[in-house]
């Protein structure tokens, strides 16, 4: 049996090799499903492209590489200013905001119920009212200002808002604004990733990943944690930084909008 002292020590070991087990099993059930191991250690470079046309033009070309020791990456960004159409953006990121792009593109594929539902949290109910009563200014007949806010606050309600969502991603076609994104990372030793959207929705979802043109099989994801770690890839003086950003935009108040005064319309015939 030993001294008390011995036996105190044992139960110590003990209790220490059960806690390793432990954080080995959690880790190991709990771990996402991410890129290969390295894979970090392993990219050459980062472009992402982003273009657009509409109420004016846009081309922008961000790129980022390694930087000493990979704890930063250095980015060069070129933003087709107006006033300095050639001017270069220099900066040093954490190569922390890499690995969330690496682990984000790498994820098993979120289906469009998940980030439909993802997007109804970033909606701010308050800034879709005041968007949107100020506009209703000749109210139809028995729906007054009044019932018509009415409307749109049952309309903002979650699930009512999930489904106004729905439909705003099922008809996110309109004019005037043509927005493309490209992104390629490329690695030393493997094949590049590439992730690509075109769409005027909010977040730019969904993405494609793969590249179809090199005969890839493209994937499509509803992932909102890819819109996101883009974003912290950009500068904040981006175009792309801006549109990634956003949480409402005027087609979406203009729908809920559309839809209320329709429902109060007829709620008060």
């Amino acid at each position: 049996m030993g001294t008390p002292l011995e036996y105190i020590r044992r139960l110590s070991r003990w209790a220490r090799a059960l806690m390793m087990l432990g954080v080995a099993l959690v880790t190991g059930c709990s771990a996402p499903h991410g890129p290969p191991a390295g894979a970090l250690q392993d990219v050459q470079s980062i472009e992402i492209r982003y273009q657009y046309s509409g109420w004016g033009r846009v081309d922008e070309v961000h790129r980022l590489e390694p930087g000493a020791g990979r704890r930063t990456f250095q980015r060069s960004s070129q933003l087709d200013s107006q006033e300095d159409p050639d001017a270069v953006l220099t900066d040093a990121i954490p190569a922390q905001r890499v690995a969330e792009l690496l682990w984000a593109v790498s994820a098993p594929p979120w289906p469009r119920e998940r980030g439909v539902d993802a997007v109804a949290r970033r909606v701010r109910p308050a800034r879709i009212l005041e968007q949107a009563l100020p506009d209703y200014s000749t109210p139809a007949r028995g729906c007054t200002p009044r019932a018509f806010e009415a409307k749109l606050h049952a309309l903002l309600q979650r699930a009512s808002l999930k489904a106004q969502l729905g439909r705003y991603y099922a008809n996110g076609i309109w004019t005037d604004d043509d927005p493309a994104m490209r992104v390629v990372i490329r690695y030393e030793h493997r094949a590049p990733q590439v992730l690509a959207s075109n769409e005027r929705t909010l977040l730019m979802l969904p993405w494609v990943l793969g590249d179809p043109g090199a005969g890839d099989a493209a994937v499509t994801t509803w992932s909102v944690p890819v819109s996101q770690a883009l974003r912290r890839l950009l500068p904040e003086s981006s175009k792309a930084f801006e549109r990634l950003g956003r949480r409402e935009d005027g087609m979406l108040v203009e729908r809920i909008a559309a839809t209320a005064r329709v429902a109060c319309e007829a709620q008060h015939r």
